[in-house]
């Protein structure tokens, strides 16, 4: 037991079989935590294994490289690590390209500036200047997960290899042992970044590179002790222990909380570097990760973690569970398919290419700018939520000092859209009661609410009668779901130029009602948003364009639970007080915007949503029931000036209400499916609106 391994420093490092095992394990860590499994809930802990790996390898290059030679060649080094992780990381950005051009992926937001970031090495950074949050990755719909989600990780490490050779080599003139410095340094990051995450948000606690630094310093401050004191053979009954320990970590760190979000990474890390110091040493878990099948997976596991979450990606959005079985191993088979192709065509190749330095760096940096290049120009569609500021702005309305009053050029049957009666209600509730009242306490909470029904059959396409004597002045208002019928809206006016003008003001969660407070989630920086753009961005664009029908629809935020006061509790948007509260607000809205000089208001009542889930909280078709009832006791006392404009009869008259096509995450619509109810119906419908 006394006996040790000699210090690394007497000899370059060699290759270490049991390094490509712990690879393995790594990469197999994240891919079980990616395909789902909720066994494995804290698999991303995988990546951090990378990290600290990562900074060990490199950090031992580094010195043994110095004490070789005297310097640190760091063309030589950067050219190494070019041939290394560009080959194949261009490849899969090349095929998620090429994959989006041909209509895979259409639904994700932001794909362009992602393929951009992820060509440039600054992924993370893209994400932290989004909106979204690691969780949504694994909360949301498939349709709109990024296939480049992992880069962020890939990116820290990119970024870290170009910076900590630098920092390595000006230390060098002032360090004269690696074995205390390196130790500090990591021991500096794991005190440093709890603190840090104290004041930054979660995405920026485990997207940051600062903040993921101590994991990649926690290897290189073995690589540091290594420089000085041997390993005494005690170690490889240590690592026995420590596997267990990071087995641990990988099953019971939560996903949406924790360490990963609290700074405490770097910390745990320390486990990690232990299982370095700990496999330099015989023993058996050293000779359980030298095995050839998890070596072998070692030695792809690079490919392996740049395709799997494409390919995982891809076939969740055919419908795949891949908690299934089967499908897990088809999916793996995939991964492992392309890696290996990409190992034996790609990787090895151009790693054994023989090119001078200079000639390598500048291949690199042309590569990398001829595929930024192609990437800026490719004639992607639009993602998630991706205006077209050219139509938007062909479509609007100019400001006109006086407006030629509307009327129809030759006589015509308007649609009779907004003929609706009362449902039986379970406790008979005065209208007026409803929506003049603002508390409406004398309701009780125990009254059925019941939606309104159409009185009379749909017509799935509407015909578009002659024009009016002027174009229609259109003005979609609401939150993420009026964008796309605005954004439709708008592609219809430029096709029908003769028949109406189209503008959209919108905002992603925002709602008509306001007061309460949301239950479900924080809604404190979205209520003050919406109040801005109800109170003074809407009559501010009133003013401006004077349009003839306002198109009014809100979804989630406006059926999400509300507290008014502590002693009612939490309301649900099916008890009668909620709706009375809701119907209040409408009419409120609708007034307003009557004596602003709106002709016309259209509340489009929106389908029920179909297996949304947002915070947590499952949306079902019961909480559309109270927002139809308030549209409907609103268009009942305000008429004609206002109505309810019945997109939810319509899906499902046509049969698309459940129809994951026509919205693939159960509430919002494509521009696929909203330009086809625009054309078939919704145009025609508030054209006839208009008079």
């Amino acid at each position: 037991m006394s006996e040790r391994a000699l210090p690394s420093c007497s000899e370059p490092l060699s290759y270490q079989p049991a390094l490509d095992g712990l690879r393995a394990v790594a990469v197999a860590m994240v891919m079980c935590f990616h395909a789902g499994f909720g066994w494995m809930g804290g698999g991303y802990f995988g990546v951090s294994i990378f990290f600290t790996l990562s900074g060990f390898l490199i950090t031992t290059l580094l010195i043994d490289e110095r004490e070789r030679t005297g310097a640190l060649a760091l063309g030589s080094f950067i050219a190494r690590r070019a041939k290394r992780l560009l080959p194949a990381s261009m490849a899969c950005i090349a095929l998620v390209s090429v994959a989006r051009l041909m209509g895979q992926f259409d639904q994700v937001p932001g794909l362009r500036s992602q393929l951009l970031g992820a060509t440039t090495h600054v992924f993370n950074w893209v994400k932290l200047d989004g909106d979204t949050s690691y969780t949504d990755v694994f909360t949301g719909s498939a349709v709109f997960v990024s296939p480049l989600e992992h880069y962020w990780s890939l990116a820290i490490e990119e970024q870290f290899y170009l910076l900590w050779p630098l920092t390595v080599a000006l230390l060098d003139r002032r360090v004269t042992r690696w074995s205390i410095t390196l130790p500090v340094l990591f021991l500096a990051a794991a005190i440093a970044t709890p603190i840090a995450a104290r004041f930054l948000s979660d995405n920026a606690t485990y997207w940051a590179t600062p903040m993921r630094a101590g994991e990649l310093l926690a290897g290189a401050a073995v690589a540091g002790v290594l420089r000085r004191w041997g390993v005494p053979a005690w170690a490889g009954l240590l690592a026995l222990p420590v596997a267990a320990a990071l087995a641990t970590l990988a099953v019971v760190l939560p996903t949406a909380s924790g360490p990963a979000y609290a700074g405490l990474f770097a910390p745990l890390a320390a486990l990690s570097a232990v299982m370095l110091w700990s496999l330099q040493v015989a023993g058996p878990v050293r000779r359980a990760l030298s095995s050839r099948p998890l070596v072998q997976l070692g030695q792809i596991s690079y490919g392996v973690y740049l395709f799997h979450w494409p390919v995982f990606v891809w076939l969740r959005q055919q419908g795949w569970s891949l908690t299934e079985p089967w499908r897990f191993v088809i999916a793996l088979a995939a991964t492992l398919a392309f890696a290996a192709a990409s190992f034996v065509l790609i990787e090895r190749p151009v790693r054994s290419a023989s090119w001078p330095v200079r000639s390598t760096i500048r291949g690199a940096a042309g590569a990398m700018l001829v595929a930024g290049l192609t990437v800026a120009v490719l004639p992607f569609s639009r993602g998630f939520l991706e205006a077209d500021p050219a139509i938007l702005a062909s479509a609007s309305a100019e400001p006109l000092d006086s407006l030629v009053p509307l009327q129809p050029t030759a006589p015509v049957t308007l649609p009779d859209f907004a003929s609706v009666e009362l449902a039986d209600f379970g406790a008979q509730i005065p209208i007026q009661a409803i929506v003049i009242a603002d508390t409406a306490e004398m309701l009780g909470s125990a009254i059925d609410v019941a939606p309104a029904v159409v009185a009379k059959p749909f017509v799935l396409d509407e015909p578009l009668g002659p024009p009016l004597s002027r174009p229609v002045r259109l003005l979609t208002v609401g939150d993420s779901t009026a964008f796309y019928l605005g954004q439709a809206l708008a592609e219809w006016a430029l096709d029908h130029r003769e028949y109406a003008t189209s503008d959209l003001l919108w905002c992603q969660g925002c709602g008509v009602l306001r007061g309460g407070e949301v239950t479900s989630w924080d809604d404190t920086l979205l209520a003050v948003r919406s109040r801005e753009m109800f109170d003074v961005d809407l009559p501010s664009m009133v003013a401006r364009i004077q349009p003839d029908v306002v198109a009014l629809m809100v979804t989630v935020v406006d059926v999400a639970d509300r507290q008014w006061a502590v002693s009612e509790g939490p309301l649900e948007p099916t008890d009668a007080r909620y709706v009375a509260r809701l119907a209040a607000r409408y009419r409120s809205t609708a007034l307003d915007l009557l004596d602003l000089g709106v002709g016309r208001v259209a509340l489009i009542a929106p389908p029920p949503a179909v297996d949304f889930v947002a915070h947590s909280v499952a949306f079902t078709a019961e909480r559309w029931v109270g927002l139809r009832a308030a549209l409907d006791l609103v268009a009942l006392e305000l008429a004609p000036e206002v109505a309810v404009v019945d997109l939810a009869g319509w899906a499902d008259a046509a049969g698309v209400t459940n129809d994951l096509d026509w919205r693939p995450d159960g509430t919002h619509l494509t521009e696929r499916s909203a330009r086809a109810v625009v054309e078939r119906w919704l145009g025609p419908i508030l054209i006839g609106h208009a008079v």
